[in-house]
């Protein structure tokens, strides 16, 4: 008996030790899971964006609301904010730096619209947006709040790591010496997200609940009273007098989509749905109401739920279309005069081992897209395009990248399926092979698919024979082979090349 007692007491010590590290290593993977900053640098630019425009509609009639003696005088707003922690420049600037720090203002944000210097910048935008917000109470509405939200987030976050100037700058700079800029992820970045979304949750949670305190939003008269203000109207809504219980049923539909918004939006088959519904409602309110600057402000910030990987593939179609490139010829334009026959290869690149490569020392693990092709080595034009390479362990990149530098042939190695599809949208590329190990195989296909769509290459993917029925998506993929594993290079070298064969232009010489 003592013995059962003991065993179960253990039993469920064991069960509330896994549970707690459950909890913790989800509370962990939710706040600081390192995540692309893509979606941060989209809503950085759009902020910016309505940041420099708030700025500039101040600037129509600045003296009249920033002035000493203005529309609210200093002294006023300062026996306002008595023991009261506000923050403003404004209340310590005097006229005489009215117009240089108000130009310096749309300076700063533009540059941070830009994402030059984001660190910098987006710290001073939330100080700049929180001090004209300060300084004129009686303008200081909901666009305001939100877009401080926004600000102070974002210079939490590494908002100028993606769609800025300082990323252009970084790749330049990489490039300088020899190497590629890769997607970076960022604990912050994830952070900083986290605080976007719980912030919206809140927002909409109290929000909800606050209508409830008025008596016409429990008859559904409210969004009546709305819609017959002549203040607000930009359209004439007053025809839904005649239709009663349409407003009414917006204004019940509004308070359960703002109190459920906390919960539903964490389902991942709701999402869409509840964003969908307040992208209709704030671009409703700016289209029937007058205020765009705050339904846009709070769509853009909906951008905090939205998937990066999927806007990396919009945009990389994006700018292919601008390119005026519908798609990438399959096979390089190699001279076949410059690339070896194969028959010099090292013994220890050709045989095989239980994942795919050789049993060659490991090269040191680059943390960046490599280039294994040198001017010195290698004497090809501008247009010639390139292998792209997808590998997660680092040995088998080095081998692959060592076997193609020897044979001339130009590649691009990246250790996951993010890279190679940046790669792939960015650069000219002949072909594609894909090393499973390590990989998800639903991310696989979801990257080959990517890829068919982008561009017409040839996809070589190589798997363990057992892990095949897992790959049966790769089946309509067009331009898809796989080759099992284990593999020599000589295999890889010739399956391309049987790849390249049966396309209908000339093809190069891998081998």
């Amino acid at each position: 008996m003592l013995q059962a007692r003991g065993l179960l007491r253990s039993s469920g010590v064991v069960w509330l030790r896994q549970y707690v590290n459950g909890c913790l290593e989800a509370w962990h993977k939710f706040w600081f899971e390192p995540a692309d900053p893509l979606m941060l640098g989209i809503i950085r630019l759009l902020s910016g964006w309505m940041l420099f425009y708030n700025l500039a509609v101040w600037t129509l009639d600045l003296e009249a609301f920033f002035g000493d003696n203005g529309l609210q005088p200093l002294q006023a707003v300062k026996a306002l904010y008595v023991n009261r922690p506000i923050f403003s420049f404004w209340l310590w600037t005097g006229d005489q730096y009215l117009w240089p720090m108000h130009i310096a203002c749309l300076v700063i944000s533009g540059l941070f619209c830009l994402g030059f210097a984001t660190r910098v910048t987006s710290i001073l935008s939330f100080l700049i947006t929180i001090s004209y917000s300060q300084r004129v109470p009686i303008a200081n509405f909901g666009f305001d709040q939100i877009l401080g939200m926004l600000c102070l987030y974002l210079s939490i976050g590494p908002s100028g790591a993606a769609v800025s100037v300082d990323s252009l700058i970084r790749r330049w700079w990489l490039r300088r010496k020899g190497q590629v800029d890769t997607p970076r992820k960022f604990a912050s970045a994830r952070v900083a997200m986290r605080l976007i979304q719980l912030h919206l949750c809140t927002i909409y949670f109290w929000a909800g609940f606050a209508k409830l305190k008025g008596p016409s939003w429990w008859t559904g008269e409210a969004m009546w009273r709305v819609i017959a203000n002549e203040e607000y109207q930009t359209m004439d809504l007053t025809w839904m007098a005649w239709v009663p219980w349409l407003p009414f049923l917006i204004a019940h539909v509004t308070i359960a989509w703002e109190i459920f918004f906390i919960v539903l939006i964490w389902n991942p088959r709701l999402r869409p749905l509840m964003l969908l519904m307040g992208v209709a409602m704030h671009f409703g309110i700016g289209a029937f109401l007058g205020m765009w600057t705050f339904g846009l402000i709070m769509a853009f910030a909906y951008l905090a739920f939205s998937d990066p990987d999927l806007w990396r593939h919009r945009l990389a179609l994006f700018v292919r279309w601008m390119r005026g490139q519908s798609h990438v010829s399959p096979v390089p334009a190699f001279d076949a005069a410059n690339v070896s026959s194969g028959a010099g290869i090292e013994d220890s690149l050709e045989s095989a081992v239980p994942t795919m490569i050789s049993e060659a020392a490991e090269l040191p693990q680059s943390s960046a897209i490599t280039t294994a092709t040198t001017s010195a080595v290698l004497n090809y034009s501008a247009t010639v395009s390139e292998v792209c390479v997808v590998a997660v362990v680092a040995s088998e990149r080095s081998t692959l990248r060592r076997y193609f530098r020897d044979h001339q042939v130009p590649c691009r190695i990246v250790p996951d399926l993010n890279s190679g599809l940046d790669v792939v949208s960015r650069y000219r590329i002949s072909a594609v092979v894909i090393n499973t190990t390590q990989l998800v195989p639903a991310s696989v296909v979801d990257f080959a698919a990517d890829v068919a769509d982008l561009t017409s290459l040839p996809i070589l993917v190589l798997s363990l024979a057992s892990q095949q029925s897992q790959f049966e998506g790769l089946g309509a993929v067009p331009r898809v082979e796989v080759l099992d594993l284990p593999a020599s290079l000589r295999d890889i070298r010739v399956k391309l090349q049987s790849m390249y064969d049966s396309a209908e232009s000339p093809s190069p010489r891998v081998c």
